[in-house]
């Protein structure tokens, strides 16, 4: 199974991949923007200054423990100090405009992607970086990879089923599955799986609807720019995996979170 693969894309094409939950790639849509042809991790790290930027602290490599406040310098001395280092810290889901608002000026985003939903522009910046399996379960999202090579290995919202989520009243947006390293004697529905990889270039672009489960590799440093926006209900994934997400995130709500 692929993805489409466009030329280009506007809002009109962009409207229709969502009414129909289908995720598509544009080679090189962003390959002419500054950021793409100018930005190092050297160049960010003085154009940002000294501005504190919450950063995710992993003390073992593998458990997110808390987030801690680093300058970019900071962040980069960190991350390279020893071979390992990289696996303890990764500045990840963090709001442009928190980074830095001129940043803007090299990342020229088509005017009519502005109106979308509740648009939040979120940063993903790290060596050798990765996540694990998830939904994105409310919103929609178009990707910008900015600086280095990154892997996104998708699967179908019908395939959440064989993804062996955590439960509703915990994290329902996140598998248990170690897709890197798959034991299918713990998760043997996990052989049914519909595995798609993208690997995304700088200046290329994907929109990743609602309810797609994947995660991400990438090998030195990457640069991602997620455009989120709020998912429409009707555009769910019913039964599933939307009416988990719909519970979800009742009990979260009920508990006090988000």
């Amino acid at each position: 199974m692929t993805i489409p693969t466009l030329a280009t894309f506007d809002r009109a094409v962009l409207d229709r991949h969502v009414r129909s939950g289908t995720p598509f790639v544009v080679p090189g849509f962003a390959r002419d923007w500054p950021a793409c042809r100018t930005w190092t991790p050297e160049s960010l790290a003085a154009a940002c200054g000294t501005t504190p930027i919450p950063v995710s602290h992993y003390p073992d490599g593998t458990t997110l423990a808390a987030k801690v406040k680093m300058t970019v310098g900071e962040y980069l001395r960190a991350i390279t100090a020893t071979p390992e280092s990289w696996k303890h810290h990764y500045m990840e889901s963090v709001d442009l405009e928190e980074l830095s608002g001129e940043l803007y000026r090299d990342v020229p985003i088509p005017a009519d992607l502005a109106d979308l939903p509740d648009v939040a522009d979120t940063v993903f910046f790290g060596q050798n970086t990765g996540s694990c399996c998830h939904i994105h379960a409310h919103e929609e999202s178009i990707v910008f990879q900015l600086m280095g090579t990154k892997t996104f290995t998708l699967y179908p919202p019908s395939d959440v089923r064989y993804l062996y989520f955590e439960p509703v009243t915990r994290d329902y947006r996140r598998s248990r599955v170690d897709c890197e390293n798959i034991d299918y004697e713990q998760f043997p529905l996990a052989r049914r799986l519909t595995r798609i990889d993208v690997v995304m270039r700088p200046g290329d672009a994907m929109y990743l609807p609602v309810h797609w489960a994947h995660w991400t590799a990438a090998e030195g440093f990457t640069f991602t720019l997620t455009r989120f926006f709020t998912a429409r209900l009707r555009h769910y994934r019913f039964p599933t995996p939307g009416l988990r997400c719909v519970l979800g995130r009742l009990i979260q709500r009920a508990r006090g979170g988000k």
